[in-house]
């Protein structure tokens, strides 16, 4: 049981690791990240974290909430609408932090909000419990806590077959003490079915390539099985657009945009794993290049869109 609390925990918490100084500088940080991990599925939140630059953040935000807008006729996205609104009552609900108090560190204020907390960040996965047991009495809204703080608190949700414990530590905060291997399973399954039924089935089979540079070539090496593909004439075509964002010492000095079309027969293709696509570089200063590598398969007919990056001494 308490490897399972400590697994659970550390799938909550892996990416809670950013310094105070990094969010506090960083506005797209602070206001998207450091929620929205709770809901990013890994790949999400390995692509994030290495974004080097507020351009690149702003486009994967918008691909982010867009791959989880329910209903993309409309002007409001209800999912972003509904993740808010979790994050609000998690606030109202389970926070500590008073803020007339006026000499908590900013790192005291980040610890105390509700968001922030053990009930925060399961809330905001997995939403409204179905049923909450409060020292041994249904509690039928939160309001009902305003007569005195529990000791003891039991969520069950009856869709996941699910419940999970807390209990009051010294300070006041309510820690997670007790669950069972279904919460893991949970947590998978929530993120997964707030991504729309269009994009799921692309985000667990995602476009996927690796990169290296070599020889002044920035070399792209896309699986065979992860492309999409027409047939024309007994051939297999294939049409990727590359974006290369160049960094040198932290500082963008270029960006290479081409367009690759490729045709190869079918018994051609059988015989390897992966499409390799060679762009020329050369490097001309001295010092640490980095770069941010987007691929497009333009003949997806849905999510297409992927990123890696490469890190290069010269």
């Amino acid at each position: 049981m308490k490897k399972v609390i400590l697994l659970v925990m550390s799938i909550l918490l892996s990416t809670a690791c950013a310094s105070i100084i990094k969010i506090k500088q960083d506005p797209f940080y602070d206001s998207f990240y450091k929620k929205t991990r709770f809901i990013m599925t890994k790949e999400e939140i390995k692509i994030y974290k290495y974004l080097p630059d507020k351009e690149s953040k702003k486009e994967f935000i918008e691909e982010f909430w867009r791959i989880r807008d329910p209903d993309p006729a409309t002007e409001e996205n209800e999912s972003k609408i509904e993740f808010e609104n979790r994050i609000e009552y998690a606030n109202k609900w389970f926070g500590s932090w008073n803020p007339y108090r006026g000499r908590d560190s900013y790192q005291d204020k980040e610890k105390l909000r509700g968001w922030n907390t053990d009930r925060g960040r399961i809330y905001i996965i997995l939403g409204h419990p179905d049923q909450i047991i409060s020292d041994g009495y249904l509690i039928r809204s939160h309001e009902d806590r305003r007569t005195g703080r529990a000791k003891n608190e039991i969520w069950y949700y009856y869709h996941y077959n699910l419940s999970i414990g807390f209990t009051m530590i010294s300070g006041g905060e309510m820690k997670l003490t007790s669950s069972d291997s279904a919460l893991r399973y949970a947590i998978g399954d929530a993120k997964l079915n707030m991504i729309t039924t269009e994009f799921r089935g692309d985000i667990k089979r995602k476009f996927k390539f690796k990169a290296k540079f070599e020889d002044n070539m920035i070399v792209i090496m896309i699986p065979v099985t992860r492309i999409s593909f027409q047939e024309k004439n007994e051939k297999l075509n294939f049409k990727f657009r590359i974006t290369i964002n160049v960094y040198h010492n932290h500082k963008k000095i270029d960006k290479i945009e081409d367009t690759k079309i490729l045709s190869e027969s079918e018994d051609e293709l059988l015989k390897k794993k992966n499409i390799l696509l060679e762009i020329p570089y050369e490097p001309t200063l001295k010092g640490k290049y980095y770069f941010d590598i987007i691929v497009e398969d333009l003949m997806s007919m849905s999510f297409s869109k992927y990123r890696n990056f490469v890190n290069y001494r010269h």
